[in-house]
C-alpha cells in the first residue's frame, strides 16, 4: 500500500511540469474566482438529490416512445425554464417508431417444485392471452435447417433458445474506485491484431445465419402457438438484465412475449429439461404498444453568450432509459449532473462569451438515435460548436476526461481541470471511448468528449438491470461531477479560440 501511494504521488508530481511545456498551444485563462463560486454553489446548495429522486421515483423509467419518456421531456423542460434558461424546447428529431410499456407480469415454476419465476418482459414484445401454462422446451438452432426439426413440437411451449451460462463466484471483485495509477498510466495498446477481411466476413456470415435461424424459430413458434420465449439474464446473482427484442414498426405483429429471467433460474430449468425432468410454467404478460405519436424528442435549453453568442459549447446526457429499473445510474445520473451544471451557472449569473447549450437525448439506448439525428438536423451549426461534453458512465465521481485522440485538446483540459485535483480529477487520457452520445459529434468532426468516471457498480449491477434505482446513486459523487462540468463548460465558453479540432476534422471543415 505504501509503495502504491508513493507511486501515485510521484505520478501526480510528474504531471505538474507538463503544463508549462505544453502551454505553447495556449495558456488557459481559468478564472479561479468563478471556479470557487461554482464549487460553493454546487457542493453546498445542490439540487441534485431532489432532481434525481423526482426523475427516477416519481417519473419512473423512460423508454423512448413511452409515456415515461414523454413525462421526462416535459419535466426537464419545465425545470430548465423555471431557472430562467432560454430557448427551452422539447424538439422532435424524427420518426422513432411505436412506443411500448409493460403493464403486468407474473410467473411461476409449477414443477418439479413450485416457486416464483422472477422476470421482466423485453421491450417491444407481446402479451400472453391471459395466464397461460405449458412445458419448458430447450431448443438449439444455428441455421434455418435446425428450425425444421422443431416443427410440430412448439404448441403451448415456453422456449429456451440460449445456452446456460456459468455463475462463478467473485473471488477478485473489480475495483469500485479507479486506482490513481490506472488513471495516469498510458492507455493500453490493442491486445491483438484486428481480424483479417476473411475472418471478418466469416464472422458476419455466422451472425447472419444465427439471426435468420432465430427469426425463423420465432415465426414457427408463433404459427404453432408457443406461449413465450424465456431469455437468460446476462448478470448472475439473481439480477435480471435486459433490453428490447420486438419491432418498433407501426402495424407490425406484436410477436410472442420474451421474458428475461435470472441466470440461476434459467440454468436450472434448462438442466432439468435436458435431463428429461418436466418443467411446467405459468405466465402472465401484459404489454401495451403506443402508435399515436411515432416521433421522438430531445430536451434542449440555452444560457446565452455575449460577444460570441453565435458559437456554442454543448453539454449533454441521455435522458432515455431501459425499463428494467428506473434508469437511475443509466442515465438519470448524467442527466441531473448536466441540469445541475446549468442551474449553477444561471444561479451565479455568469456571463459566458459563447452560448452554453444543454441537450438531453432520447433514443440513446437504441443506437445514439437522438443525438445523431440532432447533429444531422443542425448541420448549419457544426462549424460553430466549439465542443460537446458528455456524462454517461454511471454514478461515480469524475476522474478526468478522454481526449478522443485529439492531441491538441489535452493541454486545454489539463489546465481547465487542474483546480479539481483535490476532488480526484487527475487525468486527461489519450485515446477513445465510445458507445455514447459524444460519438455523434465526433463522427461529424465536432470535438466531442466523454468524462472518465469511477465505475462503482455500473458494469456489475447498474447497467440495464432491475437494480438501476435511486438507492444506487451516489449523490456526493454527482455533486462533484456537476461542479466539474459547470467549470469546464464555462472555461470553454470563455476561451478566445474555439476548441482545437482533429487534423482530419479541421481539414474537412476548411473545404
Amino acid at each position: 500500500m505504501q509503495a502504491s501511494r508513493a507511486l501515485a504521488l510521484l505520478l501526480l508530481m510528474a504531471l505538474a511540469p507538463a503544463l508549462p511545456a505544453r502551454a505553447q498551444v495556449a495558456r488557459e485563462a481559468v478564472d479561479l474566482s468563478v471556479v470557487q463560486r461554482i464549487r460553493e454553489e454546487g457542493l453546498h446548495r445542490s439540487q441534485i438529490e431532489d432532481m434525481a429522486r423526482w426523475l427516477t421515483e416519481v417519473n419512473g423509467p423512460r423508454l423512448t416512445g413511452s409515456p415515461g419518456m414523454k413525462r421526462a421531456n416535459e419535466w426537464t423542460a419545465l425545470k430548465l425554464r423555471s431557472w430562467g434558461l432560454e430557448n427551452v424546447v422539447v424538439e422532435p428529431w424524427g420518426e422513432f417508431g411505436r412506443g411500448w410499456q409493460s403493464e403486468a407480469y407474473a410467473g411461476r415454476i409449477l414443477t418439479p417444485f413450485e416457486q416464483p419465476l422472477h422476470g421482466q418482459p423485453l421491450a417491444w414484445t407481446g402479451s400472453t392471452p391471459g395466464t397461460v401454462r405449458g412445458q419448458a422446451l430447450a431448443v438449439r438452432v444455428t441455421s434455418t435447417e435446425d428450425v425444421a426439426g422443431y416443427r410440430g413440437k412448439l404448441k403451448g411451449a415456453f422456449l429456451l433458445m440460449e445456452e446456460p451460462q456459468p455463475t462463478p463466484p467473485e473471488f477478485a471483485p473489480a475495483p469500485r474506485r479507479t486506482p490513481l495509477e490506472a488513471l495516469l498510466e498510458p492507455a493500453p495498446s490493442p491486445a491483438a491484431a484486428p481480424p483479417s477481411e476473411a475472418e471478418r466476413q466469416a464472422a458476419q456470415a455466422r451472425m447472419r445465419a444465427e439471426r435468420e435461424a432465430q427469426q425463423a424459430l420465432q415465426a414457427l413458434a408463433e404459427s404453432e402457438g408457443a406461449h413465450a420465449f424465456l431469455r437468460i439474464s446476462s448478470r448472475s446473482h439473481g439480477v435480471v438484465r435486459g433490453g428490447g427484442a420486438g419491432s418498433r414498426v407501426k402495424g407490425d405483429p406484436e410477436g410472442l412475449p420474451q421474458v428475461a429471467i435470472p441466470r440461476e433460474q434459467y440454468n436450472m430449468i434448462w438442466r432439468n429439461v435436458q435431463a428429461g425432468v418436466p418443467v411446467e410454467l405459468e405466465l402472465l404478460v401484459e404489454s401495451r404498444f403506443l402508435e399515436d405519436d411515432l416521433q421522438a424528442y430531445n430536451t434542449l435549453a440555452d444560457l446565452p453568450g455575449t460577444d460570441k453568442k453565435d458559437e456554442y459549447v454543448m453539454l449533454g446526457a441521455h435522458l432515455d432509459s431501459w425499463h428494467m429499473g428506473v434508469g437511475a445510474v443509466d442515465n438519470a445520473a448524467g442527466t441531473v449532473v448536466m441540469m445541475e451544471a446549468m442551474r449553477i451557472l444561471k444561479t451565479l449569473d455568469v456571463q459566458p462569451r459563447r452560448t452554453i447549450r444543454v441537450a438531453l437525448w432520447s433514443g440513446e439506448e437504441q443506437g445514439l438515435l437522438g443525438s445523431r439525428a440532432w447533429v444531422a438536423n443542425h448541420q448549419d451549426l457544426h462549424g460553430r460548436i466549439s465542443a460537446y461534453l458528455n456524462v454517461d458512465n454511471g454514478t461515480g465521481r469524475l476522474r478526468g476526461i478522454w481526449n478522443q485522440s485529439n492531441e491538441k485538446a489535452t493541454p486545454v483540459f489539463e489546465q481547465i481541470l487542474w483546480p479539481f485535483r483535490d476532488l480526484g480529477v487527475v487525468a486527461v487520457r489519450h485515446g477513445n471511448t465510445g458507445s455514447t452520445d459524444h460519438m455523434a459529434f465526433d463522427a461529424a468532426g465536432i470535438p466531442g468528449f466523454n468524462f472518465i468516471q469511477d465505475p462503482i457498480e455500473y458494469g456489475i449491477n447498474g447497467h440495464h438491470t432491475e437494480l438501476d434505482t435511486f438507492d444506487h446513486m451516489l449523490l456526493d459523487d454527482l455533486k462533484q461531477a456537476a461542479v466539474v462540468v459547470a467549470s469546464t463548460v464555462y472555461a470553454l465558453a470563455m476561451r478566445e479560440e474555439m476548441m482545437p479540432r482533429k487534423e482530419r476534422a479541421a481539414a474537412t471543415s476548411a473545404r
